[in-house]
């Protein structure tokens, strides 16, 4: 919002937008609007909707403020301009969003998108911030004319963007290099910006990064421009989230972007063993992505050069898994016309990925153990043994532990698989990174079918964060294709998106137990209730509460 101050008679006119919620004006000098011709802490100015409430500190005395309106106080005349007067135009979201759509790598798409908004609102620098843990990094920050913006690394102690992450708000200033606060830090001072702006990016409630622009021209920003950046902000967020990714191409970069602290150990594990020979097994739901997991560690290894092997061990016939595992010489059975190489022998130099190892009969369990343990691998029919150099990643939704108590697994090879753990969290688990994959995929469907850019209405964000997506990311990503061609406004809702309704939650039970009791009661429910949600896999229920397994076990009591 824009307001118009006249501090006395025959003064010049001040304009000033309004980009925080709450705006002090006084003559101290650390008032966000300094006036001399007022007391030092005279009025706070609130943002009420599209009504400005102006409360007088020494008296009390409250106006309202709307458009065209005009009012004087203590010889202090504020107006609000009428909707019509003097301001820039429209920023062209769809220009914006086709700029991002013509290109398919995150850090091309983040560079043409802020070569637009540079030239749109005709800005001399910018860059993107994405927070990290107590700080943030810059990915992008360049000047107008496309090249590097050298004193973007200064952004990193940066006041200005510090206080935009924390409190969530916009940073408008039309005379930088006079504000009391930051006319010195870095990205105003060392650039000489004459006008400044940080809009915040935020995600189901959170503030994940900001937009920075920089002017040293006479023209300022616009109040307009903070709520047009903002939603520009939206289409950003997950693009920057997909540098943070741990290696891998494809799909699986967006698997592993998240902001959930389940989703940054992933990610911490995969680049602290991916260069490693260790075999990992990775647990968790159908859907969860554990095959990205799987590649994201193969890119991550020296092996990375050479493509991983996959094989899903419950998608091949108990009959025909020997010959796919180790290969077979001429002959060896029927339909064996030519010496084979099995997927072990394929993998030689590189990794190979053996998907629902849990489903893998206990012959070839007894033959696969024999492989890991000798490095040699022998074709069906045949008397020669061959070396092979592979790395292993194993992955099933299965309680591996109980299939061994039950005698369905071996227990030596479940050692030999599980040197390093990864247990995958369910999407339902993950809060707010529904949203985000979701931008993801509605991103990526919109550039596959050739679509114009889409938003989601605040109905259709509750409903994606309500849905407890049984499918998992692969539910969620057609989810998305879906609502992407049945939406035929700009904003997605719920009718868009097509999910089951949410069932009505079962009434609390009577408070009448005592407190000791009534919590061991929830305690027990709630991890038997996570360990279903994990189809009875001990270890990744274990993994999504935070706590042993030994813990596990004592929590659900005697079988």
């Amino acid at each position: 919002m824009e307001l118009v101050i006249v501090p006395g008679p025959g003064a010049v006119p001040i304009r000033r937008t309004l980009s925080k919620v709450v705006t002090t004006i006084g003559a101290d000098p650390s008032a966000d609007l300094c006036l001399g011709t007022v007391d030092r802490q005279w009025a706070v100015v609130k943002r009420e909707g599209a009504q400005l409430q102006i409360r007088v500190l020494g008296s009390g005395a409250t106006f309202e403020l709307g458009l065209g309106d005009r009012i004087e106080i203590d010889g202090v005349v504020l107006e609000r301009p009428t909707a019509d007067a003097e301001g820039p135009d429209r920023l062209p979201i769809d220009r914006l969003a086709a700029a991002l759509a013509d290109v398919e790598a995150p850090d091309e798409a983040l560079a043409a998108l802020l070569r637009e908004l540079l030239e749109l609102l005709d800005a001399d620098g910018g860059a993107f911030v994405l927070r990290e843990r107590d700080g943030y990094v810059v990915p992008l920050a360049q000047k107008r004319d496309g090249s590097p913006m050298a004193d973007g690394a200064d952004l990193l102690s940066d006041t200005l963007v510090r206080d935009v992450l924390e409190s969530g708000e916009a940073v408008c200033l039309s005379d930088a290099l006079a504000h009391q606060r930051y006319g010195h830090v870095p990205s105003v001072a060392s650039l000489q910006l004459s006008s400044a702006l940080c809009v915040p990016m935020r995600l189901g409630g959170k503030t994940l990064g900001a937009l920075f622009l920089g002017k040293r021209g006479v023209a300022a920003f616009h109040e307009r421009h903070v709520d047009e950046l903002e939603t520009v902000g939206s289409m950003v967020l997950p693009l920057l989230a997909q540098l943070r990714r741990a290696s891998g191409r494809g799909e699986g970069e967006y698997l592993l972007v998240g902001e959930h602290a389940t989703m940054a150990e992933v990610r911490r594990l995969v680049q602290r063993i991916g260069p490693s020979t260790l075999s990992v097994l990775i647990l968790g739901d159908t859907g969860t992505g554990k095959e990205m997991v799987a590649r994201a560690l193969h890119h991550a290894s020296d092996r990375g050069g050479k493509g991983m092997v996959a094989l899903n061990c419950s998608a091949v016939p108990e009959s025909l898994l020997g010959a796919e595992l180790f290969g077979a010489k001429k002959g060896a059975y029927t339909g064996a016309i030519a010496d084979r190489k099995g997927v072990v022998e394929r993998a030689d130099g590189s990794t190979l990925f053996l998907d629902e190892v849990g489903d893998m009969p206990p012959p070839m369990q007894a033959a696969l153990l024999r492989v890991l343990e000798e490095r040699q691998v022998t074709r069906l029919g045949d008397g020669e043994s061959r070396p092979v150099d592979f790395r292993l990643v194993a992955a099933t939704h299965k309680d591996l532990e109980a299939e061994v108590e039950a005698g369905r697994f071996r227990r030596d090879l479940l050692f030999r698989l599980k040197e390093v753990t990864i247990a995958l969290p369910s999407l339902a688990q993950r809060g707010d990174d529904v949203l985000l994959l979701a931008s993801l995929f509605l991103r990526k469907a919109e550039r596959e079918l050739g679509l114009l850019h889409h938003r989601f209405s605040p109905a259709a964000e509750k409903a994606l964060l309500r849905h407890s997506w049984p499918g998992n990311v692969r539910e969620l990503k057609a989810t998305m294709r879906r609502a992407a061609l049945l939406c035929d406004g700009d904003a997605i809702t719920p009718d868009d998106l097509q999910l089951a309704p949410v069932k009505p939650s079962s009434p609390p039970p009577a408070m009448e137990l005592p407190l000791a009791e009534a919590r061991e009661r929830f305690v027990a429910d709630y991890v038997t209730k996570t360990l279903e949600s994990h189809d009875g896999n001990r270890e990744a229920a274990a993994a999504a509460l935070g706590i042993s397994l030994r813990t596990l076990y004592r929590y659900l009591g005697p079988a």
